[in-house]
């Protein structure tokens, strides 16, 4: 009789161990299919995040200002260059320069001047803020300046007449950072184009899902 119970007791031990691992397992999966649907988040999950391309055309300089910080009468490392341009957001009515609805303020120092090709071309650290009716986009980028020949700034800090193709010599990037209006929480970069207009290719996407 002892032994026949003791069998017994050993037969069910052995059942509900051999049981565990099944249960556990049957749990674990359950829960990773949970996690795959988006069960954890009562959703899909997905992080969809809004984007923004524009072009704009940079049309013509409304004003220059030279500032001659070593005060040597020349552009030279060290001195800046300020302009404001008119600027064309293409996009519904607006598609050429002939319907400008924007700025572009920009301030460029000069870093480092070098000589290409018998040409003297300043790379410059440059920032800049497009401001449109519906809000801002601020730039930050290492530019260039390349003056024409008939552009002399005067002997003092003052105002100077900038040809628009001055300003962009050649291509480069940008960072962008949207600043207020339908451009908060946006982030992106720019291709600014040396052409007849020079313009920029944005791309602009949300920090924040929808």
């Amino acid at each position: 009789m002892q032994l026949r119970f003791t069998m017994r007791c050993q037969h069910r031990v052995s059942s509900d161990v051999d049981a565990m691992p099944r249960s556990v397992s049957a749990v674990v999966f359950g829960s990773l299919l949970c996690l795959l649907a988006g069960c954890s988040t009562g959703g899909s999950g997905a992080d969809q995040r809004q984007s923004k391309q524009l072009k704009v055309l940079f049309c013509n300089v409304k004003s220059g200002t030279f500032i001659d910080a070593n005060r040597d009468s020349v552009l030279s490392v060290g001195d800046s260059v300020s302009y404001r341009l008119a600027v064309a957001r293409l996009g519904g009515a607006v598609q050429s320069c002939e319907q400008p609805n924007g700025s572009f303020y920009g301030l460029e120092e000069v870093i480092e001047r070098r000589v290409h090709d018998g040409e003297t071309v300043f790379l410059t650290h440059a920032q800049g803020t497009l401001t449109f009716k519906d809000g801002n986009i601020q730039t930050r980028s290492l530019g260039s300046l390349q003056l024409s020949a008939g552009v002399t700034p005067s002997l003092e800090s003052g105002s100077m007449q900038l040809p628009l193709g001055d300003l962009f010599p050649s291509n480069h990037g940008a960072t962008l950072i949207g600043q207020g209006g339908a451009f908060s929480g946006y982030v992106g970069s720019a291709d600014f184009v040396s052409a007849t207009p020079p313009y920029a290719l944005l791309k602009l996407h949300s920090q924040f899902p929808s």
